[in-house]
């Protein structure tokens, strides 16, 4: 039961990308415009915005898939653990890409929160030493292991800053929710 409950949340947090990018095509200006822009006041919209402005549906379903199983599965491991580390993925990541991202860009997209999610999921298990969060670690870093090489290379039109700094600031929520109750 609580897994559906949980896919059910995770298809809820789906949809929403899905919609904006939907409204985002009848609308008379571009939404993505919100997206995160580096070192520019009105571009820390971004940190709210853009993980729900997609580029096009290829971006979009590239993302979706993920974005479900990994928050099924964060859920399934605490919804509040999962909250707090998506807070801290969407502000710390952000901002560091805000502070450190690439110039005149405009970083959209859940790839960041994607990747936070990955390294949440990776190392809570390692900083907990709980057999039930080491299974967690196990499995994503069987499904999800091999996206980690895209942290080692730049390709056009990729926020390769959002995949970096995403995934570090989702170890770092592991880390800092290392020893918080995992109780939903």
């Amino acid at each position: 039961m609580m897994l559906q409950q949980n896919m059910q949340l995770a298809s809820g947090a789906v949809i929403l990308p899905w919609l904006v990018y939907c409204i985002n095509r009848f609308l008379p200006f571009d939404l993505r415009l919100y997206g995160l822009r580096p070192r520019h006041l009105d571009g820390l919209w971004g940190l709210v915005c853009s993980p729900f402005l997609h580029m096009n549906l290829g971006h979009l379903i590239a993302n979706t898939g993920a974005l479900f199983v990994l928050l099924t599965v964060a859920l399934s491991f605490s919804r509040k653990l999962t909250f707090i580390a998506i807070v801290i993925i969407a502000i710390l990541g952000g901002g560091l890409v805000w502070v450190f991202g690439k110039g005149h860009t405009i970083h959209i997209g859940a790839s960041g929160i994607i990747f936070g999610l990955i390294g949440f999921l990776m190392f809570i298990g390692v900083f907990r030493r709980e057999w039930s969060a080491l299974a967690v670690s196990a499995a994503i870093f069987f499904l999800y292991g091999g996206a980690l090489l895209s942290l080692f290379y730049a390709l056009p039109g990729i926020s390769w800053e959002g995949h970096f700094f995403g995934f570090l600031s989702g170890v770092l929520a592991a880390w800092w929710t290392k020893s918080a109750k995992s109780k939903s």
